[in-house]
């Protein structure tokens, strides 16, 4: 790559890196910076690529302790953001390769003795296809390697700009956090738990309560990586469940689609870890997302299924673009034993048991969308033409139980929909449409948010956009057992699109994000009514007058003062607001990494009492 250094240093002196003084920045310009940026990526692997050749065989594999000590310009046996490319107009760019990543597990752009020793043996984690040897592809992937992911700016400028606004953080605090006692604030403690960004160049590992002051009062310790969407919730007890990955994102990537895990944990407020589950097998399964602990100490747990092409041609699944596989859903319910750490699984079910099919009546699951809308038409998604998917169908980023009704809400990012399943059906019955409390097995009870996907509206009646964290408001709270939903608003056209199905980032269309509380539509004797609309109670942002917006990720949560509490995730804001949509709090956490959800807790809450603060 032959990069005008002169060139690009000139740019960078006279443009400034303040994102808002970049509005007169050429396309030219920014294709240098990034250029500039994916240049100093490289450094490790150019290093030990010692005859050039843009492949590292295995003699420079096990060389790579030895050349990495040569780097160390000062010799105190530490390489820093200096000897690994850094410092880049992006915070933390350099992490963009995977040999920095795999050598540099905490994130902090320092590699170590200990790190330099194992370099070989780290480094032959990125020989993915076990050939012996590690390329510039597998070092710096193009972005998007098996994901179909690339910033939807429509230029390079803007694609530069949007990568500063995520990536740069301020190193602590910043905006209005309020002392104490500040009226119209619920008081209490943030769970805090960090997550990296997708490409593990933000990496966070971080789990803590902060209090109203903003100082950190208790954290949990981990050794396991926290990749994009994984998960953190306070049990009454005082013990924390979580999911976590045990694998290197890096080698996971292309493996699964976004948002992958594999594990969940109990731990002790000291760290210790009470009950551990794994349920990953690298190319097959993987927990991802979202977990829900039942009344009963049960956990419901979202899985990607992998299945061959040819299998879900067999299903009716019809695509244009040819493809190795394809990534469906399934919902857990298991048992943690804390006594003998044993996990049973008690309840499953799959979107597999509920599709539907128009194309060709010898398959099965044969029928018109429209007047099956129980089922789940698998080829509505156009998947050569969204981004995020990796092949998948549904994109389930969100999982809640109602035990009143015995109902579990499923959130279908690429559906843009929420639906409804009943719970109080046997794993049997969950695969079929009879059985259960409501007689309809595991077929679906409700759907909401996109009419589009069964057929029954246009897009004029879309009204959920990439939404996460829909939930039912916990018992105890102002509105009980309502929906609450963060709907992203990712392909909004507020300002028109350039195409119905391009995803966008805000900066092209003016997306923006807000909150619905909804009730789902009953008839007299209670059953829900799969095809009516929901009523919606309350909303914050419908106008999109408060620039809140976050294209993916984000939660909020009901206070017991009436308040509704949310992240935006991309840039780790955490704004609270009253039920008359007056914004109280408004602050965002500095460093590195995002926020997929927030939690605050009152400081008579059970958990805090139990963790004694």
């Amino acid at each position: 790559m032959n990069i005008p250094t002169s060139r690009v240093d000139g740019i960078l002196r006279t443009k400034g890196r303040e994102l808002n003084s970049q509005s007169d920045m050429t396309d030219a310009d920014a294709e240098a910076i990034l250029n500039r940026m994916r240049w100093q990526a490289g450094t490790l692997f150019r290093a030990l690529d010692r005859n050039g050749d843009g492949v590292l065989s295995p003699a420079e594999i096990d060389a790579a302790p030895d050349v990495l000590r040569t780097l160390d310009a000062d010799g105190d046996g530490y390489l820093g953001e200096d000897d690994l490319g850094g410092p880049t107009d992006i915070p933390g760019m350099v992490r963009r390769s995977g040999i920095v990543k795999v050598l540099d597990l905490d994130g902090d752009l320092v590699i170590g003795p200990e790190d330099i020793a194992e370099a070989a043996e780290r480094i032959r984690e990125l020989d993915t296809d076990q050939d012996g040897m590690v390329t510039q592809r597998d070092d710096l992937p193009p972005q998007g390697a098996g994901f179909e992911f690339r910033q939807p700016m429509g230029t390079p400028s803007q694609t530069l700009r949007y990568q500063r606004k995520i990536f740069t953080r301020a190193p602590g605090l910043t905006g209005p956090l309020p002392p104490s006692g500040r009226p119209g604030v619920q008081p209490g403690y943030l769970l805090i738990h960090e997550v990296g960004d997708r490409g593990d160049m933000q990496k966070s590992q971080r789990t803590f309560l902060m209090d109203d002051q903003g100082q950190i009062v208790h954290r949990w310790y981990t050794d396991d990586r926290h990749p994009e969407a994984t998960v953190a919730y306070l049990m009454p007890d005082g013990n924390l469940l979580k999911t976590s990955c045990k694998q290197s994102w890096i080698v996971m990537d292309g493996k699964f689609p976004i948002g992958s895990n594999g594990w969940v944990s109990i731990m002790a407020p000291d760290g210790t870890v009470l009950w551990q589950w794994q349920h990953f097998e690298l190319g097959h399964e993987a927990l991802h997302h979202d977990i829900e602990l039942m009344p009963n100490g049960n956990v419901l747990a979202i899985s990607y299924v992998v299945i061959p092409v040819e299998e879900a041609l067999a299903l009716g699944w019809r695509q244009q673009r040819a493809r190795a596989r394809i990534v469906l859903d399934k919902v857990y319910e298991i048992r943690p034993d804390l006594e003998t750490g044993a996990t049973e699984t008690v309840w499953e079910w799959s979107t597999r048991d509920h599709l539907v099919q128009d194309t060709d009546p010898a398959l099965p699951n044969f029928g018109d969308p429209a007047e099956n809308p129980e089922l789940i038409d698998l080829n509505w998604p156009k998947l050569g033409r969204t981004q995020f998917n990796s092949g998948q169908l549904f994109h389930l980023n969100s999982v809640s139980y109602n035990a009143g009704d015995d109902l579990i809400l499923l959130s279908s990012a690429l559906f843009s929909e929420i639906w409804a399943i009943d719970h109080s059906t046997t794993t049997e019955e969950a695969r079929g449409a009879t059985g259960g409390r409501r007689g309809r097995g595991g077929d679906l009870l409700w759907r909401f948010g996109n009419p589009q996907t069964h057929g029954r509206g246009g897009p004029e009646d879309q009204v959920l956009y990439w939404q996460h964290d829909a939930h039912f408001i916990a018992g105890g709270l102002p509105r009980t057992g309502e929906i609450l939903i963060f709907n992203n608003g990712m392909r909004r056209s507020a300002m028109g699109a350039p195409e119905p199905d391009q995803i966008c980032m805000g900066m092209i269309t003016g997306a923006y994000s807000d909150l619905l509380e909804i009730t789902m539509p009953r008839s007299r004797d209670g059953a829900l009514q799969i095809a009516q609309p929901p009523e919606v109670n309350w909303s914050f942002n419908a106008d999109g007058s408060h620039a809140l917006y976050s294209p993916f990720m984000s939660g909020a949560q009901r206070m017991p003062n009436g308040n509704t509490l949310m992240c935006q995730a991309c840039d780790k804001r955490i704004v609270e607001v009253s039920p008359a949509g007056k914004v109280v709090l408004d602050f965002r956490i500095g460093g590195p990494g995002r926020l997929f959800r927030i939690y605050k807790f009152a400081p008579d809450a059970p958990a805090i009492q139990a963790l004694g603060l």
